[in-house]
């Protein structure tokens, strides 16, 4: 009898072959890598691994033993899953279950095994592989928009400096990746304005801001992520310009304008000391009435010069003698004046300057019926017995010795003087008025002297 053995086969061989005396035998676990590392790219479903998913098994023939059946992955939490596409070869897929989200989980990591088909047809008696650890990134998508964290952004700056910062702005992108979540470029979109922005988002000044020139800007700014990406809203940025601070008394002026018969008036309502954020020990506060200026410290009426003559009954023919300077009437242009309103300047007389009117201007002669009207400030008279102040004088062409008429200030008095012609000889009448009033020895009083008729 001959024989033929097969080794871990068991044969009976009949005379002259040989023959398969038993069922084949399943002894040897599939093969894979010990390790895996793959990328899928967000809202995808295939995972590209490295190396490819493999399995081998050394039991043979096929297509039993020798055929893999099935991957298996640990862990439910890992939304994936194996499929195998060739038995024969072992090759294998991983795909997603479902959508991946990186914004959700960035990557994952789980073990996967590899199944044979077992030693029978029913695929009873699978051998698995040892445990291989598979670690899936997820690739980020840039389907984000930059947001700004804020609506509105504001500063106030001081005209005339230069700043490196003025304010800063910041964005943010819910992308999960530093290429498209990080914010990587900032731009003002408002065209024309002394303004620039770097890529941290810092806003500075590019000239010198003027408080005169404007108050207040308003910036429209957007942003960009490393994906060039751009905000789907731009954000807007205002930027008050205030002026340089000067420490002192602010919110008053040095004129108040009161009307008389209209009671009490603050003179002061909105005033406030302005310290520029200064250390402060100690507050003085004086308040002076000047009263050296011309038409300071008076009371003036605040009537205008054609109020004045209808309240006083004048004829509505009255000559102006002191008139605002123009080309015809040029008598006042070398007299000191307040810089009032052309139509109410205030002139100085000091003694040694005069106004001389042309002849055309002032009547040589006055009639029964006249009226002179004046306003004063009178300083004080030098001396014990001062010299006359004369106001207003018509006298000879020859020496000007010989007065017509006149009025003026002499000691604590106003004097008119009042010639009659030759030719008015019929009767005696007097020739100066006197007036002895308080206004005149007041340094600080006004004059006003009116007449109306005959002098009195």
């Amino acid at each position: 009898m001959k024989m033929c053995v097969i080794t871990a086969m068991l044969f009976l061989v009949l005379p002259g072959q040989c023959g398969i005396l038993a069922g084949k035998v399943n002894k040897h676990k599939p093969w894979i890598e010990t390790s895996y590392h793959g990328v899928i790219i967000e809202n995808m479903d295939t995972v590209m691994l490295d190396p490819p998913l493999v399995a081998l098994d050394k039991d043979a023939p096929v297509p039993y033993a020798g055929e893999i059946c099935a991957f298996k992955i640990h862990g439910l939490e890992a939304p994936f899953e194996a499929e195998v596409l060739n038995r024969t070869s072992g090759e294998g897929v991983l795909r997603a279950r479902g959508p991946i989200d990186c914004e959700q989980q960035k990557e994952y990591t789980f073990i996967i095994q590899a199944y044979d088909c077992g030693a029978t047809p029913s695929g009873a008696n699978w051998k698995k592989s040892h445990k291989a650890v598979v670690h899936i990134q997820v690739d980020d998508v840039n389907e984000f928009s930059p947001v700004f964290r804020e609506p509105l952004y504001h500063a106030t700056v001081t005209e005339g400096k230069i700043y490196d910062s003025i304010l800063q702005v910041e964005a943010w992108d819910q992308d999960c990746s530093p290429q498209y979540s990080q914010i990587c470029n900032y731009e003002i979109v408002t065209q024309d304005t002394p303004f620039a922005i770097d890529r941290n988002g810092n806003i500075r000044n590019t000239e010198r801001l003027s408080y005169d020139k404007q108050q207040h800007y308003k910036i429209m700014v957007t942003a960009y992520d490393c994906g060039q990406k751009r905000a789907m809203e731009s954000v807007s940025v205002h930027i008050d310009v205030k002026p340089v601070c000067k420490p002192g008394w602010q919110g008053w002026n040095k004129r108040v304008d009161y009307e008389p018969g209209t009671g009490s008036k603050q003179l002061f309502s909105k005033m406030h000391l302005e310290t520029c954020d200064g250390p402060l020990s100690s507050v003085r506060a004086m308040v002076e009435l000047q009263t050296s200026h011309i038409g300071k410290g008076c009371d003036r009426e605040t009537y205008s010069e054609k109020s004045l003559q209808k309240l006083c009954g004048a004829a509505s023919g009255s000559t102006d003698l002191l008139p605002a300077p123009s080309a015809s009437t040029n008598w006042t242009a070398s007299l000191l004046t307040d810089n009032g309103r052309d139509s109410d300047l205030i002139f100085r007389f000091d003694g040694r300057q005069a106004a001389n009117i042309p002849e055309w201007v002032v009547p040589q002669n006055l009639t029964d019926q006249f009226t002179i009207a004046t306003w004063m400030k009178h300083g004080p008279s030098p001396g014990l017995r001062a010299e006359k102040e004369t106001l207003l004088c018509n006298s000879d062409k020859t020496e000007m010795n010989r007065h017509h008429y006149s009025l003026y200030v002499h000691n604590c008095r106003l004097v008119f003087l009042l010639r009659r012609d030759f030719i008015q000889l019929d009767s005696f009448r007097p020739a100066e008025f006197h007036w002895r009033l308080e206004q005149v020895r007041s340094p600080r009083g006004t004059l006003l002297a009116k007449g109306n008729g005959e002098p009195r």
